[in-house]
Protein backbone atom coordinates (compact mmCIF):
# COMPACT_ATOMS: atom_id res chain seq x y z
CA UNK A 1 0.00 0.00 0.00
CA UNK A 2 1.66 3.36 -0.94
CA UNK A 3 0.58 6.61 -0.20
CA UNK A 4 -0.75 8.14 -3.86
CA UNK A 5 -3.21 4.96 -4.13
CA UNK A 6 -4.74 6.02 -0.64
CA UNK A 7 -5.20 9.99 -1.71
CA UNK A 8 -6.29 8.82 -5.18
CA UNK A 9 -9.22 6.60 -4.11
CA UNK A 10 -10.00 8.99 -1.55
CA UNK A 11 -10.28 11.69 -4.45
CA UNK A 12 -12.42 8.99 -6.56
CA UNK A 13 -14.65 9.45 -3.80
CA UNK A 14 -14.93 13.36 -2.73
CA UNK A 15 -12.76 12.65 0.43
CA UNK A 16 -9.75 14.63 1.36
CA UNK A 17 -7.01 12.59 3.60
CA UNK A 18 -4.23 14.63 6.01
CA UNK A 19 -1.05 13.45 5.15
CA UNK A 20 -0.40 12.15 8.43
CA UNK A 21 -3.01 10.53 8.55
CA UNK A 22 -2.12 8.60 5.19
CA UNK A 23 1.09 8.05 7.09
CA UNK A 24 -0.67 6.00 10.16
CA UNK A 25 -3.06 4.14 8.22
CA UNK A 26 0.25 2.64 5.85
CA UNK A 27 2.05 2.48 9.36
CA UNK A 28 -0.86 0.92 11.07
CA UNK A 29 -1.79 -1.59 7.93
CA UNK A 30 -5.30 -0.32 7.97
CA UNK A 31 -8.03 -0.88 5.53
CA UNK A 32 -8.03 2.55 3.82
CA UNK A 33 -10.71 1.47 1.29
CA UNK A 34 -12.49 0.69 4.79
CA UNK A 35 -11.78 4.10 6.81
CA UNK A 36 -12.45 6.33 3.95
CA UNK A 37 -16.07 4.13 3.08
CA UNK A 38 -17.27 4.85 6.97
CA UNK A 39 -16.77 8.57 6.33
CA UNK A 40 -18.57 8.25 3.72
CA UNK A 41 -21.29 7.37 5.70
CA UNK A 42 -20.65 9.96 8.26
CA UNK A 43 -20.95 12.18 5.97
CA UNK A 44 -17.36 13.27 6.67
CA UNK A 45 -14.87 15.22 3.56
CA UNK A 46 -11.61 15.51 5.62
CA UNK A 47 -10.08 12.45 7.37
CA UNK A 48 -7.85 13.67 10.19
CA UNK A 49 -4.85 11.48 11.95
CA UNK A 50 -6.90 11.97 15.55
CA UNK A 51 -9.81 10.18 13.91
CA UNK A 52 -7.68 7.32 13.00
CA UNK A 53 -6.06 7.32 16.26
CA UNK A 54 -9.29 7.11 17.81
CA UNK A 55 -10.57 4.33 15.33
CA UNK A 56 -7.18 2.31 16.49
CA UNK A 57 -7.71 2.52 20.60
CA UNK A 58 -11.89 1.79 19.19
CA UNK A 59 -10.86 -1.31 17.36
CA UNK A 60 -8.19 -2.22 20.38
CA UNK A 61 -10.88 -2.05 22.79
CA UNK A 62 -13.58 -3.89 21.15
CA UNK A 63 -11.13 -6.26 20.54
CA UNK A 64 -10.07 -6.77 24.20
CA UNK A 65 -13.62 -6.73 25.43
CA UNK A 66 -14.39 -9.75 22.81
CA UNK A 67 -11.26 -11.89 24.30
CA UNK A 68 -12.89 -11.13 27.98
CA UNK A 69 -16.28 -12.39 26.78
CA UNK A 70 -14.99 -15.49 25.54
CA UNK A 71 -12.63 -15.72 28.70
CA UNK A 72 -15.58 -15.37 30.83
CA UNK A 73 -17.77 -17.46 28.82
CA UNK A 74 -15.14 -20.42 28.58
CA UNK A 75 -14.57 -20.36 32.52
CA UNK A 76 -16.02 -23.13 34.55
CA UNK A 77 -14.91 -22.60 38.39
CA UNK A 78 -14.60 -26.02 40.45
CA UNK A 79 -17.21 -23.97 42.98
CA UNK A 80 -20.17 -24.55 40.20
CA UNK A 81 -20.15 -28.54 41.32
CA UNK A 82 -19.56 -27.93 45.18
CA UNK A 83 -23.11 -27.57 47.14
CA UNK A 84 -23.89 -24.80 48.93
CA UNK A 85 -23.07 -25.18 53.25
CA UNK A 86 -24.66 -22.28 54.95
CA UNK A 87 -27.19 -21.81 57.93
CA UNK A 88 -28.69 -18.64 58.96
CA UNK A 89 -28.96 -18.32 62.96
CA UNK A 90 -32.22 -16.82 62.46
CA UNK A 91 -32.24 -16.53 66.64
CA UNK A 92 -29.29 -14.15 66.64
CA UNK A 93 -30.61 -11.92 64.19
CA UNK A 94 -33.09 -9.28 64.70
CA UNK A 95 -34.89 -9.24 61.23
CA UNK A 96 -38.93 -9.48 62.35
CA UNK A 97 -37.77 -10.07 65.75
CA UNK A 98 -38.12 -6.33 66.90
CA UNK A 99 -40.22 -5.94 69.55
CA UNK A 100 -39.03 -2.99 71.48
CA UNK A 101 -41.66 0.33 72.46
CA UNK A 102 -38.56 2.30 74.06
CA UNK A 103 -39.81 2.32 77.17
CA UNK A 104 -38.11 1.55 80.56
CA UNK A 105 -39.52 -1.75 80.76
CA UNK A 106 -37.39 -2.12 77.30
CA UNK A 107 -34.15 -0.61 79.09
CA UNK A 108 -34.50 -2.98 82.21
CA UNK A 109 -34.63 -5.90 80.04
CA UNK A 110 -32.09 -5.04 77.78
CA UNK A 111 -29.60 -4.33 80.32
CA UNK A 112 -30.47 -7.60 82.26
CA UNK A 113 -30.09 -9.78 79.31
CA UNK A 114 -26.14 -8.56 78.72
CA UNK A 115 -25.99 -8.88 82.36
CA UNK A 116 -27.07 -12.79 83.00
CA UNK A 117 -25.72 -13.57 79.31
CA UNK A 118 -22.07 -12.60 80.12
CA UNK A 119 -22.39 -13.50 83.80
CA UNK A 120 -22.51 -17.11 82.79
CA UNK A 121 -19.19 -16.68 80.58
CA UNK A 122 -17.42 -15.50 83.35
CA UNK A 123 -19.01 -18.08 85.61
CA UNK A 124 -17.66 -20.53 82.32
CA UNK A 125 -14.39 -18.90 83.45
CA UNK A 126 -14.09 -19.73 87.28
CA UNK A 127 -15.54 -16.92 88.56
CA UNK A 128 -17.62 -17.43 91.80
CA UNK A 129 -19.76 -14.63 91.86
CA UNK A 130 -21.25 -13.62 95.52
CA UNK A 131 -23.91 -10.54 95.12
CA UNK A 132 -23.04 -7.35 96.10
CA UNK A 133 -24.91 -7.54 99.02
CA UNK A 134 -23.52 -10.55 100.66
CA UNK A 135 -20.24 -8.64 100.13
CA UNK A 136 -21.18 -5.74 102.03
CA UNK A 137 -21.23 -8.56 104.68
CA UNK A 138 -17.64 -9.69 104.38
CA UNK A 139 -15.02 -8.18 106.95
CA UNK A 140 -12.68 -5.63 106.04
CA UNK A 141 -9.23 -7.20 104.65
CA UNK A 142 -10.87 -10.37 103.04
CA UNK A 143 -10.47 -11.58 99.64
CA UNK A 144 -13.33 -11.15 97.94
CA UNK A 145 -14.97 -11.71 93.91
CA UNK A 146 -18.15 -10.50 92.00
CA UNK A 147 -19.92 -10.22 88.54
CA UNK A 148 -20.58 -6.38 88.18
CA UNK A 149 -21.76 -3.75 85.48
CA UNK A 150 -19.72 -0.90 85.67
CA UNK A 151 -22.25 1.96 86.63
CA UNK A 152 -19.69 5.27 86.75
CA UNK A 153 -16.22 5.82 86.52
CA UNK A 154 -14.11 8.40 87.50
CA UNK A 155 -10.32 9.81 89.15
CA UNK A 156 -10.43 9.82 92.24
CA UNK A 157 -8.57 13.58 94.12
CA UNK A 158 -5.42 11.33 94.99
CA UNK A 159 -5.24 9.64 91.40
CA UNK A 160 -6.94 6.87 92.19
CA UNK A 161 -9.47 4.85 89.45
CA UNK A 162 -12.96 4.83 91.09
CA UNK A 163 -16.00 2.82 89.78
CA UNK A 164 -19.56 2.32 90.45
CA UNK A 165 -20.18 -1.74 90.23
CA UNK A 166 -23.74 -3.17 90.43
CA UNK A 167 -25.43 -6.47 89.94
CA UNK A 168 -29.33 -7.44 89.69
CA UNK A 169 -29.93 -6.28 93.32
CA UNK A 170 -27.00 -4.15 94.85
CA UNK A 171 -24.07 -1.82 94.03
CA UNK A 172 -20.72 -1.17 95.81
CA UNK A 173 -17.54 1.13 95.21
CA UNK A 174 -14.68 -0.17 93.15
CA UNK A 175 -10.67 1.33 93.37
CA UNK A 176 -7.70 0.79 91.25
CA UNK A 177 -5.01 2.05 93.65
CA UNK A 178 -2.63 4.57 91.74
CA UNK A 179 0.33 2.60 92.61
CA UNK A 180 -0.88 -0.88 91.17
CA UNK A 181 0.62 0.94 87.75
CA UNK A 182 -0.17 -2.94 85.53
CA UNK A 183 -3.89 -2.55 86.73
CA UNK A 184 -3.73 1.08 85.96
CA UNK A 185 -2.86 0.63 82.75
CA UNK A 186 -5.88 -2.14 82.24
CA UNK A 187 -8.32 0.29 83.79
CA UNK A 188 -8.32 2.49 80.02
CA UNK A 189 -10.33 -0.35 78.54
CA UNK A 190 -12.71 -0.77 81.73
CA UNK A 191 -16.05 1.12 80.31
CA UNK A 192 -19.29 2.05 81.32
CA UNK A 193 -21.60 -0.54 81.06
CA UNK A 194 -19.24 -3.48 80.75
CA UNK A 195 -20.07 -6.35 82.61
CA UNK A 196 -16.92 -8.19 83.98
CA UNK A 197 -15.31 -9.55 86.95
CA UNK A 198 -13.52 -8.58 89.97
CA UNK A 199 -11.17 -9.92 92.56
CA UNK A 200 -10.27 -7.49 95.22
CA UNK A 201 -10.07 -6.99 99.03
CA UNK A 202 -12.35 -5.86 100.98
CA UNK A 203 -12.11 -2.00 102.32
CA UNK A 204 -13.80 0.03 104.24
CA UNK A 205 -17.55 -0.31 104.38
CA UNK A 206 -19.23 -0.73 100.94
CA UNK A 207 -15.45 -0.48 99.13
CA UNK A 208 -13.31 -3.31 97.96
CA UNK A 209 -9.68 -2.71 96.52
CA UNK A 210 -9.67 -4.47 92.70
CA UNK A 211 -7.00 -6.46 92.23
CA UNK A 212 -7.62 -7.94 89.42
CA UNK A 213 -9.90 -7.66 86.21
CA UNK A 214 -11.96 -10.88 84.16
CA UNK A 215 -13.19 -10.06 81.34
CA UNK A 216 -15.60 -12.56 79.82
CA UNK A 217 -13.17 -13.31 76.80
CA UNK A 218 -13.45 -16.40 74.23
CA UNK A 219 -11.88 -19.62 74.31
CA UNK A 220 -8.02 -19.81 73.73
CA UNK A 221 -8.01 -21.65 70.26
CA UNK A 222 -6.24 -21.96 66.69
CA UNK A 223 -8.42 -21.58 63.66
CA UNK A 224 -10.29 -24.79 63.26
CA UNK A 225 -10.93 -24.46 59.57
CA UNK A 226 -13.44 -26.01 57.12
CA UNK A 227 -13.25 -29.26 55.53
CA UNK A 228 -13.37 -28.27 52.23
CA UNK A 229 -11.38 -26.11 50.65
CA UNK A 230 -13.07 -22.85 49.30
CA UNK A 231 -12.88 -19.60 49.51
CA UNK A 232 -15.15 -16.33 51.60
CA UNK A 233 -14.78 -13.02 49.45
CA UNK A 234 -15.52 -10.00 51.54
CA UNK A 235 -16.35 -6.51 50.58
CA UNK A 236 -18.15 -3.45 52.14
CA UNK A 237 -18.84 0.67 52.34
CA UNK A 238 -19.72 0.29 48.52
CA UNK A 239 -21.95 3.64 48.44
CA UNK A 240 -23.57 3.59 45.89
CA UNK A 241 -25.23 6.85 44.14
CA UNK A 242 -22.22 9.13 46.01
CA UNK A 243 -20.02 11.10 43.28
CA UNK A 244 -16.91 9.29 44.98
CA UNK A 245 -18.18 5.69 44.28
CA UNK A 246 -15.83 3.95 42.81
CA UNK A 247 -18.13 1.94 39.88
CA UNK A 248 -15.00 1.39 37.24
CA UNK A 249 -13.07 -0.58 40.30
CA UNK A 250 -16.37 -2.31 41.03
CA UNK A 251 -16.95 -3.62 37.59
CA UNK A 252 -13.32 -5.10 37.11
CA UNK A 253 -13.99 -6.84 40.57
CA UNK A 254 -17.17 -8.56 39.09
CA UNK A 255 -15.82 -9.37 35.75
CA UNK A 256 -12.74 -11.01 38.07
CA UNK A 257 -15.46 -13.46 39.71
CA UNK A 258 -16.20 -14.60 36.46
CA UNK A 259 -12.42 -15.77 35.69
CA UNK A 260 -11.58 -12.44 33.75
CA UNK A 261 -8.05 -12.95 34.80
CA UNK A 262 -4.73 -14.44 33.09
CA UNK A 263 -2.77 -14.96 36.18
CA UNK A 264 -3.23 -18.47 37.09
CA UNK A 265 -2.94 -17.89 40.73
CA UNK A 266 -5.87 -16.03 40.49
CA UNK A 267 -7.37 -18.56 38.54
CA UNK A 268 -7.00 -21.05 40.67
CA UNK A 269 -8.41 -18.52 44.16
CA UNK A 270 -11.57 -18.10 41.76
CA UNK A 271 -12.47 -21.49 40.86
CA UNK A 272 -12.81 -22.04 44.63
CA UNK A 273 -14.98 -18.71 45.37
CA UNK A 274 -18.10 -19.92 47.19
CA UNK A 275 -19.07 -17.57 49.08
CA UNK A 276 -19.46 -13.59 49.70
CA UNK A 277 -20.17 -10.93 52.15
CA UNK A 278 -21.00 -8.04 51.64
CA UNK A 279 -21.12 -5.46 55.04
CA UNK A 280 -23.32 -2.85 54.80
CA UNK A 281 -23.39 0.84 53.64
CA UNK A 282 -24.25 -0.51 50.21
CA UNK A 283 -26.00 2.75 49.14
CA UNK A 284 -24.80 6.01 50.30
CA UNK A 285 -28.40 7.33 51.41
CA UNK A 286 -30.10 9.99 52.04
CA UNK A 287 -29.70 12.64 54.40
CA UNK A 288 -27.45 10.77 55.97
CA UNK A 289 -24.96 13.98 57.01
CA UNK A 290 -25.41 17.71 56.46
CA UNK A 291 -25.30 18.50 52.61
CA UNK A 292 -24.45 15.00 51.62
CA UNK A 293 -27.15 16.10 48.64
CA UNK A 294 -23.85 18.09 47.21
CA UNK A 295 -21.91 14.79 46.89
CA UNK A 296 -25.10 12.16 45.37
CA UNK A 297 -24.61 11.46 41.98
CA UNK A 298 -27.95 9.70 42.44
CA UNK A 299 -30.29 11.51 44.85
CA UNK A 300 -33.35 9.16 44.49
CA UNK A 301 -32.93 6.79 47.46
CA UNK A 302 -34.84 3.61 45.18
CA UNK A 303 -32.66 4.44 42.12
CA UNK A 304 -29.45 3.79 44.26
CA UNK A 305 -30.70 0.68 45.13
CA UNK A 306 -31.95 -0.12 41.45
CA UNK A 307 -28.43 0.87 40.67
CA UNK A 308 -27.02 -1.33 43.87
CA UNK A 309 -28.54 -4.24 42.79
CA UNK A 310 -27.62 -3.75 38.79
CA UNK A 311 -24.31 -4.43 39.81
CA UNK A 312 -24.65 -7.11 42.75
CA UNK A 313 -26.62 -9.01 40.70
CA UNK A 314 -24.18 -9.67 38.22
CA UNK A 315 -22.03 -12.19 40.57
CA UNK A 316 -22.38 -15.70 39.30
CA UNK A 317 -24.93 -17.66 40.32
CA UNK A 318 -22.92 -20.21 42.31
CA UNK A 319 -21.52 -17.27 44.81
CA UNK A 320 -23.67 -17.47 48.05
CA UNK A 321 -23.89 -14.09 48.78
CA UNK A 322 -24.51 -12.67 52.15
CA UNK A 323 -25.60 -9.08 52.42
CA UNK A 324 -26.22 -6.61 55.50
CA UNK A 325 -27.11 -2.78 56.07
CA UNK A 326 -24.74 -0.13 57.54
CA UNK A 327 -26.07 3.17 58.57
CA UNK A 328 -26.61 4.80 54.94
CA UNK A 329 -28.62 2.15 54.27
CA UNK A 330 -32.74 2.27 54.40
CA UNK A 331 -32.92 0.88 57.95
CA UNK A 332 -33.20 2.22 61.23
CA UNK A 333 -29.88 3.96 62.25
CA UNK A 334 -30.23 2.51 65.41
CA UNK A 335 -28.40 -1.25 66.62
CA UNK A 336 -29.22 -3.63 65.78
CA UNK A 337 -30.33 -3.23 62.45
CA UNK A 338 -32.66 -5.41 60.69
CA UNK A 339 -32.15 -6.46 56.93
CA UNK A 340 -32.74 -4.28 54.22
CA UNK A 341 -36.41 -4.44 53.25
CA UNK A 342 -37.56 -6.36 49.82
CA UNK A 343 -38.98 -3.10 48.43
CA UNK A 344 -35.73 -2.10 47.90
CA UNK A 345 -33.79 -4.72 46.46
CA UNK A 346 -36.50 -7.12 45.02
CA UNK A 347 -35.02 -8.68 42.50
CA UNK A 348 -32.18 -10.02 44.77
CA UNK A 349 -34.50 -11.39 47.16
CA UNK A 350 -35.89 -13.51 44.07
CA UNK A 351 -32.82 -14.96 43.35
CA UNK A 352 -31.73 -18.19 45.44
CA UNK A 353 -27.95 -17.51 45.97
CA UNK A 354 -28.89 -14.29 47.51
CA UNK A 355 -29.49 -13.62 51.44
CA UNK A 356 -30.27 -11.00 53.69
CA UNK A 357 -29.10 -10.72 57.29
CA UNK A 358 -29.12 -8.17 59.83
CA UNK A 359 -26.51 -5.95 61.85
CA UNK A 360 -25.18 -7.87 63.96
CA UNK A 361 -26.04 -11.01 62.22
CA UNK A 362 -24.72 -14.83 62.26
CA UNK A 363 -24.67 -17.44 59.78
CA UNK A 364 -22.50 -20.55 60.08
CA UNK A 365 -20.62 -21.73 56.93
CA UNK A 366 -18.83 -24.88 55.58
CA UNK A 367 -19.26 -25.48 59.51
CA UNK A 368 -17.60 -22.07 60.58
CA UNK A 369 -19.77 -19.62 62.94
CA UNK A 370 -19.30 -15.98 61.41
CA UNK A 371 -20.57 -12.78 62.91
CA UNK A 372 -21.71 -9.93 60.69
CA UNK A 373 -21.33 -6.67 62.05
CA UNK A 374 -21.19 -3.24 60.01
CA UNK A 375 -19.41 -1.84 62.53
CA UNK A 376 -20.20 2.08 63.70
CA UNK A 377 -20.05 1.61 67.83
CA UNK A 378 -16.21 1.24 66.83
CA UNK A 379 -16.48 5.13 66.37
CA UNK A 380 -17.58 5.29 70.22
CA UNK A 381 -14.73 2.47 71.25
CA UNK A 382 -12.11 4.92 69.59
CA UNK A 383 -13.30 7.99 71.86
CA UNK A 384 -13.07 6.19 75.00
CA UNK A 385 -9.93 4.41 74.78
CA UNK A 386 -6.50 6.31 73.71
CA UNK A 387 -4.21 3.15 72.56
CA UNK A 388 -6.84 1.80 69.82
CA UNK A 389 -6.10 3.37 66.19
CA UNK A 390 -8.16 3.98 63.09
CA UNK A 391 -5.34 2.55 60.63
CA UNK A 392 -5.82 -0.78 62.46
CA UNK A 393 -9.60 -1.15 63.44
CA UNK A 394 -8.59 -5.39 63.66
CA UNK A 395 -7.01 -3.99 67.06
CA UNK A 396 -10.88 -2.38 68.25
CA UNK A 397 -12.42 -5.26 66.94
CA UNK A 398 -10.74 -7.70 69.63
CA UNK A 399 -11.51 -5.51 72.72
CA UNK A 400 -15.13 -5.91 71.80
CA UNK A 401 -14.60 -9.95 70.83
CA UNK A 402 -12.33 -10.03 74.41
CA UNK A 403 -15.77 -8.08 76.59
CA UNK A 404 -18.30 -10.38 74.48
CA UNK A 405 -20.00 -7.06 73.80
CA UNK A 406 -20.57 -4.89 70.36
CA UNK A 407 -22.06 -2.06 72.65
CA UNK A 408 -18.81 -0.77 73.91
CA UNK A 409 -20.36 1.77 76.15
CA UNK A 410 -24.20 3.02 75.77
CA UNK A 411 -25.71 6.54 75.59
CA UNK A 412 -22.36 7.98 73.77
CA UNK A 413 -22.70 8.85 69.78
CA UNK A 414 -24.07 5.50 68.35
CA UNK A 415 -27.56 4.76 69.29
CA UNK A 416 -29.07 1.48 70.34
CA UNK A 417 -32.54 -0.01 70.40
CA UNK A 418 -33.38 -1.79 73.88
CA UNK A 419 -34.65 -5.06 72.84
CA UNK A 420 -35.74 -7.74 75.39
CA UNK A 421 -32.54 -9.90 73.20
CA UNK A 422 -29.69 -7.69 73.38
CA UNK A 423 -28.66 -8.83 69.44
CA UNK A 424 -25.35 -6.73 70.63
CA UNK A 425 -24.13 -9.37 73.35
CA UNK A 426 -21.56 -12.14 71.54
CA UNK A 427 -23.19 -15.22 72.74
CA UNK A 428 -21.28 -17.50 70.80
CA UNK A 429 -17.76 -17.79 69.78
CA UNK A 430 -17.39 -17.00 66.32
CA UNK A 431 -14.94 -18.19 64.34
CA UNK A 432 -14.91 -15.31 61.70
CA UNK A 433 -15.39 -11.72 62.71
CA UNK A 434 -16.87 -9.72 59.78
CA UNK A 435 -17.05 -5.53 59.64
CA UNK A 436 -16.33 -2.45 57.99
CA UNK A 437 -17.44 1.49 58.28
CA UNK A 438 -14.35 2.16 58.62
CA UNK A 439 -13.33 2.14 54.97
CA UNK A 440 -10.36 0.94 56.04
CA UNK A 441 -9.05 -2.72 55.27
CA UNK A 442 -6.90 -4.31 58.58
CA UNK A 443 -7.27 -8.29 59.54
CA UNK A 444 -6.07 -10.06 62.52
CA UNK A 445 -6.51 -13.37 64.30
CA UNK A 446 -7.66 -13.31 67.77
CA UNK A 447 -7.60 -16.70 70.14
CA UNK A 448 -8.44 -18.51 66.94
CA UNK A 449 -10.74 -16.08 65.56
CA UNK A 450 -10.09 -14.57 62.44
CA UNK A 451 -10.64 -10.60 62.30
CA UNK A 452 -11.93 -9.05 58.86
CA UNK A 453 -12.65 -5.32 58.50
CA UNK A 454 -13.22 -4.27 55.04
CA UNK A 455 -12.39 -1.64 52.59
CA UNK A 456 -14.77 0.19 50.79
CA UNK A 457 -15.49 0.90 47.11
CA UNK A 458 -15.36 4.61 47.80
CA UNK A 459 -12.86 7.56 47.41
CA UNK A 460 -11.64 9.86 50.26
CA UNK A 461 -14.67 11.83 51.15
CA UNK A 462 -13.77 15.38 52.10
CA UNK A 463 -14.59 14.21 56.01
CA UNK A 464 -12.00 11.88 56.05
CA UNK A 465 -9.29 14.33 54.87
CA UNK A 466 -10.33 16.61 57.08
CA UNK A 467 -9.91 13.75 59.84
CA UNK A 468 -6.57 12.67 58.55
CA UNK A 469 -8.14 9.38 58.26
CA UNK A 470 -6.93 6.91 54.94
CA UNK A 471 -9.17 4.47 53.64
CA UNK A 472 -7.67 1.65 51.28
CA UNK A 473 -10.40 1.91 48.05
CA UNK A 474 -10.80 -0.71 45.82
CA UNK A 475 -9.23 -3.81 48.58
CA UNK A 476 -10.95 -6.92 48.33
CA UNK A 477 -10.18 -9.90 51.09
CA UNK A 478 -10.01 -13.39 50.24
CA UNK A 479 -10.62 -15.67 53.19
CA UNK A 480 -9.38 -19.48 52.30
CA UNK A 481 -11.60 -21.24 54.87
CA UNK A 482 -10.04 -24.43 55.06
CA UNK A 483 -6.64 -23.07 56.12
CA UNK A 484 -7.04 -19.50 57.16
CA UNK A 485 -5.14 -17.92 54.43
CA UNK A 486 -6.48 -14.51 53.82
CA UNK A 487 -5.28 -12.76 50.72
CA UNK A 488 -5.78 -9.13 49.51
CA UNK A 489 -6.66 -7.93 45.53
CA UNK A 490 -7.13 -4.23 44.99
CA UNK A 491 -9.64 -3.41 41.93
CA UNK A 492 -8.27 0.05 42.65
CA UNK A 493 -4.78 -0.27 42.18
CA UNK A 494 -4.93 -3.28 40.01
CA UNK A 495 -2.45 -4.78 41.89
CA UNK A 496 -1.99 -8.75 42.30
CA UNK A 497 -3.62 -10.65 44.88
CA UNK A 498 -1.10 -11.12 47.73
CA UNK A 499 -0.85 -12.91 50.59
CA UNK A 500 -1.44 -11.49 54.00
CA UNK A 501 0.51 -12.31 57.58
CA UNK A 502 -2.54 -12.42 60.19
Amino acid sequence: MEQKEIIEFGSEKNIIIENSAVDLIIEQNLDYKKIIEEAIEKGLFVIKRKMIEEKIVLDSTKLSSTKKEETIKSFSPKAEEIESDYQILEELNVTNQSCSEGKVKNFLEFFRDKFTSIEKMLKARGMTNKPIKRIKTVSKGNEVELIAMVLEKWKTKNGHIGFKLEDLEANCIGIILKDDLALMKESERILCDNVLGFKGIKGNEEMIIIKDVIFPEIPVNSFKGSKRDVFMVCISDMHVGSKLFLEDSFQKFLLWLKGNTDNPKEKEIINKIKYLCVLGDNIDGIGVYPDQIKELSIKDIGKQYDKFVELIKEVPDHIEVFIIPGQHDAVRFADPQPAIPKEFVEKLYEKKNFHFLSSPGWAEIEGLKVLFYHGPSLHDLYSSVSFLSYSNPAKAIEELIKKRDLMPVYGLKRPYVPEKNNYMVIKEVPDIYLGGDLHHYSIGTYRGTKIISCGTFQERTNFQTQQGHVPTPGAVILLELKTGKVYEKNFYKEEEVLEKTV
